[in-house]
């Protein structure tokens, strides 16, 4: 890996956050030029609103025994989890905005870096949230929350009539780890993974119809939605769960990165997926062979500032593996599309209403066709 890049692209994080970059005709300019994270937001939304609620929303004490989540309808609320923990051990949560409009529900999964030893977690810093945490006040002034994607009052939004539910990340470990680790003389908690399996509950008591959850992310977090996809599964039965990886393509990176992931934050990868421990690309071939019924969809732009270096690969490099991975795991399955273009840019779903391909289909209505599964819903590749 070449670690100066690493430093020069990661370790600004919180730079990149709040920068927005301008590097494409297509590309939405207020979409982050290199963050694991989709943090601009619409210039004229302004400010969030205030949670309602204040810091926590309440609970129903009935015979659910307190998981449902008591929160007004159409307005953020901020809600504490018990049993999760940020990389600094404190308690995290999530955000929810219920509506009556439908009983969709989209699970959004934030990005944010990622780190594994004591130089990526407390030198570069290149994991976002991990030694602050995340609680009401940083999600009360959180800007993802006035992106389209989440805006209701745009009529073409694909998700404008769903239940939103907003999972903060801070655990360093692309949502996916259960393991705490000390690197030099502090303790991380990485626990993604087990944060998921924490606040399941409550959104199924809350959300008890439900019928169809729509499973996003953005960098860091598109590989989170793609590593629990089993778990939200599996507590939403009678539902349909459908997966949207934005800038998450799971490339095997260079070296023996991918093995120092798996053992640092304590990944667990599915038994019936043998592979998938040594070969990052077996795993979304995994989910789109073995889920039929469900429809997993990846934005990808080819070169990817941000996830090639991460890998560990120079942009030809990078850009030929991103091209195997759609041949190998997406091509050919009625359940599986993609969306990619020529760049190299980072993140799609901040710019949900403007951009692009050059073959003429908007991101906007990819995306609506994920969501409806519409048979029109096809491959949008740039040559």
């Amino acid at each position: 890996m070449r670690k100066p890049l690493l430093v020069l692209l990661l370790a600004s994080i919180s730079l990149w956050s709040t920068a927005c970059g301008d590097d494409n005709e297509d590309k939405d300019p207020c979409d982050t030029a290199g963050d694991f994270d989709v943090a601009c937001a619409d210039p004229d939304a302004g400010t969030p609103p205030p949670d309602a609620g204040g810091t926590d929303a309440g609970t129903d004490a009935g015979t659910d025994g307190g998981l449902v989540i008591v929160a007004a309808p159409e307005v953020w609320t901020w809600v504490d989890i018990q049993g999760t923990a940020c990389g600094n051990g404190a308690q995290t949560g999530i955000g929810v905005n219920p509506t009556d409009a439908s009983t969709d529900l989209y699970l959004y999964m934030q990005g944010g870096g990622a780190c594994w030893d004591e130089q990526t977690c407390f030198i570069w810093a290149t994991a976002s949230n991990l030694s602050t945490g995340y609680q009401a006040a940083q999600f009360q002034t959180e800007s993802s929350r006035n992106l389209y994607m989440f805006n209701r009052a745009q009529d073409a939004n694909p998700f404008r009539d769903m239940s939103y539910v907003f999972v903060p990340y801070c655990t360093g470990d692309v949502h996916a780890g259960d393991a705490v680790q000390t690197y030099g003389s502090r303790q991380v908690h990485h626990k993604g993974a087990a944060n998921v399996e924490a606040l399941l509950p409550r959104l199924v008591a809350t959300f008890p119809n439900t019928q169809r959850v729509f499973l996003a992310g953005s960098s860091a977090g598109a590989f989170g939605a793609q590593l629990n996809y089993e778990q939200v599964a599996a507590a939403f039965p009678t539902a349909r769960v459908h997966v949207l990886a934005d800038s998450g393509q799971m490339l095997t990176p260079a070296g023996n990165l991918y093995s120092t992931w798996v053992a640092s934050w304590g990944l667990t990868l599915p038994e019936a997926c043998p592979d998938c421990d040594t070969d990052f690309t077996r795993f979304p071939a995994y989910l789109t062979d073995t889920y039929p019924d469900s429809r997993f969809g990846l934005l990808a732009w080819d070169q990817d500032t941000v996830l090639r270096t991460f890998f560990g690969y120079n942009a030809t490099t990078y850009e030929t593996l991103t091209r195997q991975l759609l041949v190998s795991a997406y091509d050919g399955r009625a359940n599986a599309r993609y969306f990619l273009k020529n760049g190299a840019q980072h993140t799609f779903l901040s710019g949900l209403g403007t951009i692009t391909s050059t073959t003429g289909v908007t991101l906007n209505a990819w995306v609506s066709g994920w969501v409806s599964g519409d048979a029109s819903w096809s491959n949008a590749l740039e040559p």
